[in-house]
């Protein structure tokens, strides 16, 4: 397989273009470049950005809110070079939903503040970041997928990059074209929520690091044109309660990017121990609250798209170097669920593990004990002082809604309190037999306030070539015993809710048979996250495919 490639040779791949990576990619070239400019032994390593969507930002999404601390460290004249800040914060509302009202907080506690933060398009964002890297001299490959991890000598030696021309039966079409073996010294892993390349090298180098599991929630997002009035550019509501029950974590958002273009979403707490649930559902129900609806009154929805996001916080994260990489932002799980943020954490990885790539290059040492400095970086950083601090706040919330409120308060009250290891501890999780098969309310969407989810998928921009292997695995072994039988017994197929794209149906006639929609696919990951059997594996479809954001 790998000898049938055309090669080529880096010093540095960088997998994923988001914004660890990208941070991480320019902020390493300018430390390259100040070096030559000081010293006679000069530096010119080959660097490369792959990604796997048809252009940089396609596949990022997020609600987002910025905190520029990162962005300042790197790049300090970012927004004389046309940084796409939408707007910065303005004020801020934090409010308790029932099904008809809302009851405001008297006050937004400081780990929840936004102050001085920015409202951004990530995928406006990150187009820019990777233009500006491209001025740099880094060499970025779109439309370009990390198929398989290329091992050699006892480490991760290059990226084999996808196939692309190959039908839906396995055959080479006319238009095949082989993939690409890139060689690198050191690749730099930042794919974002369960990346699968990541979990391939896992799997060439298991770790004894003990950690808890990674878990995940699923983000449903629209962006939407109002009439003019009703808002101002940098107002911030978040909200919890309605329409989730007491004992499912979650809650939403309302961001005004300008007085007219709105972010709104909403996230949902999903788990192989309570699969089933409907996340796009959930924010179309969220829509109907008068307070939502009166906003959104004769506007339209323009956008749409869905994505895990990780919350399993420090305790959770994997080790963060290995032999011949580097693992940065959400990939290693950093996301402050406190302070529902985490792009500002992912620049900072980005910004040492650079720091680590530009030593290793320095004195051609990319040994792992050379790499394992990437680790120690970070666990002296404010990022990972951030981490350490909200590690408890997710867990406190296993116990329920107003348990969780309480636990929060009191890790609000007393910071020690909240790093104690104790506190918040995640309760083991075991389905009783009535509650696996909760009843999922019927719901008929309206066209104008909510949507189904066809309309959802079209207004991502996704696209795949149809004609092409499926990349979501099941044995057939599988489909038969677990999906057609102990599923449909145990759960209800809870696939057919849980999936914000609808990829999965259970048709009945003439036999039961699970049908596969791949060319819907938003690339969330929520089915390999949630499904309570492990038997779905997602690999990613021809490099090109996917959604195409363009102001998520």
């Amino acid at each position: 397989m790998v000898q049938d490639r055309e090669t080529l040779e880096f010093d540095i791949v960088f997998i994923g273009a988001g914004p660890a990576n990208l941070a991480s990619a320019m902020h390493l070239q300018r430390r390259l470049k100040q070096h030559n400019a000081l010293s006679a032994n000069r530096i010119d390593p080959a660097i490369a950005v792959i990604d796997k969507g048809r252009y940089a930002g396609a596949h990022l999404l997020s609600g987002a809110l910025l905190d520029p601390k990162a962005l300042e460290e790197f790049f300090p004249d970012y927004l004389e070079r046309g940084c796409p800040v939408e707007a910065t914060v303005s004020n801020e509302h934090l409010w308790y939903l029932t099904a008809k009202r809302k009851f405001p907080f008297p006050f937004c506690p400081e780990p929840f503040s936004n102050k001085g933060n920015m409202v951004v398009s990530l995928s406006r964002l990150g187009s820019w970041m990777a233009e500006e890297a491209q001025k740099e001299g880094i060499q970025f490959f779109d439309n370009t997928a990390a198929a398989q991890p290329y091992v050699e000598n006892g480490r991760l030696a290059g990226i084999l990059t996808d196939d692309k021309g190959i039908d839906r039966n396995g055959q080479k079409k006319s238009n095949f074209e082989a993939g690409l073996l890139l060689t690198t010294k050191v690749a730099v892993i930042g794919e974002g929520s369960d990346g699968s390349f990541y979990r391939k090298v896992c799997e060439h180098f298991p770790t004894d690091q003990e950690t808890i599991p990674q878990r995940y929630e699923t983000g449903v997002k629209e962006t939407w044109r109002i009439p003019p009035g009703r808002l101002t550019a940098g107002e911030v509501h978040q909200m919890f309660g309605y329409p989730l029950p007491t004992d499912k974590y979650g809650g939403g958002w309302l961001y005004a990017l300008t007085p007219t273009l709105l972010s709104l979403g909403f996230v949902t707490s999903l788990e192989p121990s309570s699969p089933v649930c409907d996340p796009h559902r959930n924010l179309q129900r969220f829509k109907q609250h008068p307070m939502l609806a009166k906003i959104l009154e004769g506007g339209s929805m323009i956008e749409s798209g869905a994505r895990t996001i990780t919350s399993g916080g420090a305790d959770a994260m994997p080790p963060l170097y290995g032999p011949g990489f580097l693992v940065t932002g959400e990939s290693a799980g950093m996301v402050n669920m406190q302070r529902h943020k985490g792009i500002h954490l992912a620049m900072k990885s980005g910004i040492l593990g650079a720091d680590t790539l530009f030593e290793s290059l320095l004195h051609n040492d990319f040994s792992s004990a050379q790499l394992k400095s990437y680790e120690e970086r970070f666990k002296n950083s404010w990022a990972y002082d951030e981490l350490h601090a909200a590690r408890n706040y997710r867990k406190a919330f296993d116990s329920g809604l107003y348990s969780g409120l309480l636990q929060a308060g009191l890790q609000l009250k007393f910071p020690a309190l909240a790093m104690a290891d104790g506190f918040g501890k995640q309760r083991n999780k075991k389905n009783g037999g009535a509650s696996k098969r909760a009843a999922i309310e019927s719901f008929t969407p309206d066209g104008k306030l909510t949507f189904s989810k066809t309309e959802s998928i079209y207004r991502s921009g996704t696209m795949h070539e149809e004609n092409q292997p499926c990349h979501l695995l099941i044995k057939p072994e599988d489909i038969e015993e677990i999906c057609l039988k102990k599923c449909t017994l145990e759960f209800d197929n809870p696939c057919r809710h849980f999936c914000p794209a609808q990829v999965y149906e259970i048709t009945a006639d003439p036999r039961p048979e699970l049908k596969l929609n791949p060319s819907n696919c938003l690339h969330c990951k929520t089915c390999e996250t949630v499904d309570p059997y492990g038997i779905i594996t997602w690999i990613p479809p021809e490099g090109g495919g996917g959604p195409g954001y363009k102001i998520s």
